[in-house]
């Protein structure tokens, strides 16, 4: 069979009761983790918050999914694509490692906003989850890193197809039709990484488009449209007609070995800061600096000079145009700035939500110290599997060098329970007060015979759940 065979075979077909226990936990949790970075993506104070507020509006009524962030809910595929692009907007969705694949902001918009508006159970959209990651994730590994060497962006390239077979799943779709949906998500396939070195806000719509193009994708081919069971495999497929000419072998094999029996979704990782994942292991590296700096009467004030060491393509993402990411003018630009993400965790201590915006880009002291900074190739890094920092800090007459192999949230340096919790807090504070940390844990305990919407009921803002009471 194609690979679009194989995936809908085991979409339509696999046993839920053969999903295991701690494969459906990761699912749910991830869940959990999307729809909090959903809401975080909706506040008013960020530029996803005040766009998309703004179509929540003009597209809101009657039934549907819900807006999360919002008092509101669409069809379910707009609620997919304004969910999806909510995700992504401030960079906290997960990402497994190698794959490049970022499911939390494709695959879970899309499975949350179909659930809820058909009425059906928790149960039946952990399947679909576990089903979307599982394709998503193996799409990405048939390519490595040859899409982001491009200029592509994963998420609405191979998004979409893990959202066909998902949300497949859920629609009870043979094979076949699920093998046309992603023959059809191939003509979607789409998105560019020029954003990312402009600043501009289009890159989050590519976790939107992948969601809301994988249903429509699914609409079309349970009414009777097709597409190519070749769509990965041919001449003018997917792969070919995007990696052409193409380096090395891609790896089909990879992407079919241990389906249904090897679990990729718990090596997921959450995201535990606001920006590029490039950028993750040098602020644990700067954390490490500064606990240093601490114990031998340092001052960041004396920092001489900084030297990254990454590896490509992820290097020139996060370094260039040079100018533009020495001081980032949008707080787009700043999530993807190896030089202010840096200096900001060294000037503050940390990296959170209030980094990036509008008014932190004019700190002093971080750009000040962003000139201070230069990066170059890491010759041992293992990426994609992991994004590793080497992180040399001179101050004081002294050298101090950081290695940190493992991103964290990386199955190494994996997220506890409570740091995922403490994520969801800080992420949803401004929407629901005090009582953040018991929304996810009452999501996190719901059984999952009830209806997805019962889960849901728990995110709706604290005003309306006590009018509602």
């Amino acid at each position: 069979m194609t690979l679009s065979q194989t995936f809908g075979e085991f979409a339509a077909h696999f046993p839920s009761s053969d999903i295991p226990p701690e494969v459906r936990e990761a699912a749910r949790w991830h869940m959990i983790d999307a729809i909090g970075v959903s809401i975080a993506g909706a506040n008013p104070k960020e530029e996803s918050g005040a766009a998309f507020g703004h179509l929540a509006t003009e597209w809101s009524g009657g039934k549907g999914a819900s807006l999360f962030g919002f008092d509101g809910r669409a069809r379910a595929d707009l609620a997919a694509l304004v969910n999806g692009s909510l995700a992504q907007a401030l960079e906290m969705d997960d990402k497994h490692g190698s794959s490049l694949a970022r499911p939390g902001s494709t695959v879970v918009p899309a499975v949350l906003a179909a659930a809820e508006a058909e009425g059906l159970s928790l149960a039946e959209a952990i399947d679909a989850a576990v089903v979307g990651y599982e394709v998503m994730i193996r799409l990405g590994f048939v390519a490595g890193d040859r899409f982001l060497e491009r200029g592509y962006h994963t998420s609405s390239l191979i998004g979409s197809f893990g959202v066909a077979a998902a949300i497949g799943r859920l629609r009870g779709a043979t094979p076949g039709q699920i093998a046309d949906a992603m023959g059809i998500a191939g003509t979607f396939a789409s998105g560019i990484q020029e954003s990312t070195r402009t600043g501009s806000t289009s890159k989050i719509l590519h976790g939107g488009w992948g969601a809301h193009a994988g249903m429509l994708a699914i609409d079309l081919a349970m009414a009777g449209i097709t597409g190519p069971d070749t769509v990965f495999e041919g001449k003018f497929g997917f792969f070919e007609t995007h990696l052409t000419p193409i380096s090395g072998q891609l790896d089909f094999a990879r992407a079919a070995e241990g389906l249904g029996t090897r679990w990729y979704l718990p090596e997921t990782a959450y995201k535990p800061y606001p920006c590029c994942q490039l950028l993750h292991a040098f602020i644990e590296a700067s954390k490490q600096v500064l606990s240093d700096f601490t114990r031998d009467g340092v001052s960041v004030a004396d920092i001489e000079s900084v030297h990254c060491q990454l590896a490509e393509p992820g290097l020139t993402l996060v370094t260039e145009p040079r100018d533009r990411k020495k001081a980032p003018k949008t707080p787009h630009e700043g999530r993807f700035s190896l030089f202010f993400g840096v200096a900001a965790a060294l000037v503050d201590g940390d990296v959170g939500l209030e980094t990036f915006l509008p008014e932190r880009l004019d700190d002093n002291r971080i750009l000040t110290l962003a000139q201070k900074i230069e990066a170059s190739v890491d010759p041992e890094s293992d990426y994609p599997a992991h994004c590793p920092a080497r992180l040399t800090v001179k101050s004081a007459g002294r050298s101090y060098f950081k290695h940190v192999p493992y991103h964290p949230g990386s199955p190494e340096a994996a997220l506890s329970r409570a740091d995922v919790l403490a994520k969801f807090e800080r992420n949803t504070r401004w929407h629901f007060g005090d009582g953040a940390v018991s929304v996810a844990q009452a999501m996190g305990e719901a059984p999952e015979t009830e209806s997805l919407s019962d889960m849901l009921r728990h995110i709706r803002p604290l005003e309306t759940l006590r009018q509602a009471s």
